[in-house]
């Protein structure tokens, strides 16, 4: 790290000086002077990552423990963007003596596969933005763009954890909890391979729904505007067999964050539909119609029969029970409409008949009667990256993306993501307190590095010492690798 704080003396600290000079002569170009600090900045940032992976290959190339197992094969230079720009480093190959097998032991200490080209921090940040905007987008958000295909690659290799991981320290106590479930539509590109959509007068057989279901207990005022209290979600494309899982994942969910046994009743509000049932099935919930598809279906009733005068009429009947008088009035208002009208108006009926049970609890007048938010929830989490543009997914970067944004919406951190990824064998990799150096070793490059750093070394005595108890913590890497 001195080097480079030499170098920056040296070099950086006159282009400094000589940009605060500009922005002085001209206090107009205030975004000149920002961003030509930010870049010197930046560069400080990589040359200090850069000498330090330097100085860490160093050490294992001198480490006693090192040399027992293994001996120097040769040494290449490597490159890894990161978010503050491009960071290259000598890494030293070594072979073992017994095995004869070769690795990059800096590389195998920090994780790193001999495919990698993007840091952690770099894949967090591409992430981040692909939930929001677009592959490309996210891939020119680095210092060095990439391209869109390895924004995709990255996306699609992620392994989602469950929603809820942790016990908390305190279940959580209600009467009353709210789970909501609600679907967005997609257009897939294909469905194994290119080509294999097929097409009927313009439509293809390509639609996917992909689905988000989210828990909580309740609204809340905050200022102006209601929000959903405790709220959590779930989601993805997750067909057939994976429908039950992903119910399961919201059940122990449940279990782990709230004390069932307080629970009085589930309120399970959605539009029927069919991949619903099995999370109603498994809850155990009272089923309540969303408010939005009811008024939609008496909506289309009245106007096709064109009765739109008697949409309030119709709700009235249907608030009163009254099933029978309702499907009457509809057969009388539909007989004399053309056969693709009355179907439209028995599909709307049947959907209704469906759900009445729904409707009813819906229409009671009782507290625990919240308004659903589904729609506007798919259209915050799923339909405004999705769907609402024209774009074309295949089902792994659908269901991937989707259970990313739900991730993201929970507030999850993505390098914790990113680090789920690693193998467990190079997490416990580490053993803690090994020391492979003595203490003349650690007196000898101190002695070495006073007299190549000179001055500046007595300007940062205290950062010396802290580079030395740094350097005895990597010791500790070095030993458990070898």
């Amino acid at each position: 790290m001195l080097n480079s704080i030499q170098h920056f003396v040296e070099n950086g600290i006159p282009q400094l000086e000589k940009s605060q000079k500009n922005f002085m002569q001209d206090p107009h170009r205030l975004d000149q002077f920002v961003k030509q600090v930010k870049q010197l900045m930046l560069e400080l940032g990589c040359c200090i990552i850069s000498e330090t992976l330097e100085e860490c290959n160093g050490m294992l190339e001198e480490s006693v423990k090192r040399k027992i197992h293994w001996q120097i094969k040769d040494r290449t230079e490597r490159t890894l963007l990161t978010t503050i720009g491009q960071i290259r480093f000598t890494h030293t190959r070594f072979v073992n003596k017994g095995t004869k097998k070769t690795a990059y032991l800096l590389d195998q200490i920090m994780g790193l596969s001999a495919h990698t080209r993007l840091s952690l921090d770099a894949k967090a940040c591409i992430l981040e933005e692909a939930v929001q905007s677009s592959y490309r987008k996210a891939g020119e958000s680095l210092p060095e763009p990439v391209s869109k295909e390895t924004v995709m690659r990255t996306v699609h290799s992620l392994r989602i954890p469950e929603s809820e991981e942790k016990q908390p320290e305190e279940k959580r106590e209600v009467k009353t909890l709210y789970v909501e479930a609600d679907e967005d539509h997609i257009a897939l590109q294909f469905h194994e391979k290119k080509g294999d959509v097929k097409r009927w007068k313009g439509h293809g057989d390509n639609k996917q729904i992909v689905k988000v279901v989210y828990v909580h207990e309740g609204i809340e005022k905050k200022g102006k505007r209601n929000r959903l209290k405790q709220a959590f979600y779930f989601g993805g494309v997750r067909p057939g067999e994976e429908n039950e899982e992903l119910w399961k994942e919201v059940k122990k969910y449940i279990q782990k964050t709230y004390n069932v046994e307080s629970i009085e009743e589930i309120r399970f509000q959605s539009d029927g539909g069919g991949w619903m049932k099995k999370g109603l099935q498994l809850l155990g919930g009272i089923f309540v119609l969303d408010e939005f598809h009811l008024k939609k279906y008496v909506k289309r009733i009245c106007r096709v029969t064109e009765k739109e005068e008697m949409e309030a009429e119709m709700l009235s009947w249907i608030r009163e029970n009254k099933k029978e008088k309702t499907e009457k009035w509809i057969e009388e208002a539909s007989a004399g409409l053309s056969e693709k009208k009355q179907n439209k108006v028995k599909e709307a009926w049947k959907y209704l008949k469906r759900n009445w049970k729904g409707i009813q609890e819906r229409l009671k007048e009782k507290e625990e009667n919240i308004g659903s938010s589904t729609e506007a929830h798919v259209s915050h989490i799923l339909s405004a990256r999705m769907s609402s543009r024209p774009l074309g997914w295949s089902q792994k970067g659908a269901d991937r993306l989707a259970q990313l944004r739900i991730y993201w919406k929970n507030g999850r951190d993505m390098i914790a993501l990113l680090l789920a990824q690693k193998k467990d064998e190079e997490e416990s990799a580490v053993k803690e307190e090994e020391r492979c150096f003595s203490a003349h070793e650690i007196l000898v490059m101190e002695r070495r590095n006073q007299k190549k750093n000179g001055k500046y070394v007595e300007a940062l005595q205290a950062t010396v010492s802290r580079q030395t108890g740094a350097r005895y913590y990597f010791n500790s890497s070095i030993a458990g690798i070898c």
